[in-house]
């Protein structure tokens, strides 16, 4: 009797876990009300496509980066996914908020980053958010974006999943 207790408590334990890990990598998610988001069919605006690579599991680090523009979140990008908005034109903030690791007692601790993003009308851009590992003792990982080619994005979106307009219109 206690046998099956045991083994049914293990077997929810491990479906707890499994559960808390598909969370941690999370979905992206757009948030369509942004107002720097330009009408669909606009012509002036500058598509920006936004590339997240799957460096495999890395613990918090798979939880989904926050992008904000001009102070305002407009997209949470999972790890392994990218997506394509339509923004209006001109130069604004990118704020990445993220968690990672740091110090010697390995603690979970919020980041953020501030980057200026120039966007051009009319114009494909490719932003990939790459994981740079420590820098030193005491430090933890942190997104960096980077403008990317075409062909590059190519290579980048390669075994990545498509979300949102990226659906419709992927990086060809």
């Amino acid at each position: 009797m206690y046998e099956s207790r045991w083994q049914a408590l293990q077997g929810l334990c491990v479906a707890v876990v499994v559960a808390w890990l598909a969370g941690c990598a999370g979905t992206t998610s757009v948030q369509q009300s942004h107002p720097l988001i330009a009408p669909a069919g606009a012509a002036d605006g500058a598509k920006v496509y936004f590339i997240r690579p799957d460096p495999g599991f890395r613990g918090v680090m798979d939880r989904p980066l926050a992008i904000s523009l001009e102070g305002a979140e407009i997209l949470a990008l999972a790890k392994g996914q990218y997506t394509l908005l339509l923004l209006k034109p001109g130069t604004s903030q990118m704020k990445l908020d993220f968690h990672t690791v740091v110090g010697p007692s390995n603690t979970m601790t919020p980041v953020s980053t501030t980057t200026p993003l120039t966007l051009s009308p009319g114009v494909a851009q490719y932003l990939v958010f790459d994981l740079v590992p420590p820098r030193g003792l005491g430090s933890g990982s942190t997104f960096v974006p980077r403008q990317v080619p075409r062909d590059r994005a190519l290579e980048m979106v390669r075994g990545l999943s498509p979300v949102g307009m990226a659906v419709r219109e992927p990086v060809q």
